[in-house]
């Protein structure tokens, strides 16, 4: 999943999602920032709180 959001990223806004921001992170963090960005159409910006849309991303907690 997460590979390809980068790559629709990439696709969308013409450059690379700035991955090495989110190091240590986890990874449905970063899939939802990729999910909210590309739902939006709009690239990443760092003031922008990403809403949790994917619910079921790797990583999440099963409750």
């Amino acid at each position: 999943m997460l590979e390809l959001l980068l790559f629709q990223y990439k696709d969308t806004f013409g450059t690379d999602f700035p991955l090495a921001e989110f190091a240590g992170r986890p990874e449905y963090e970063v899939i939802n920032i990729l999910y909210d960005c590309v739902l939006r159409n709009a690239p990443y910006d760092p003031a922008h709180k990403a809403e949790m849309r994917i619910l079921d991303a790797p990583g999440m907690d099963k409750l």
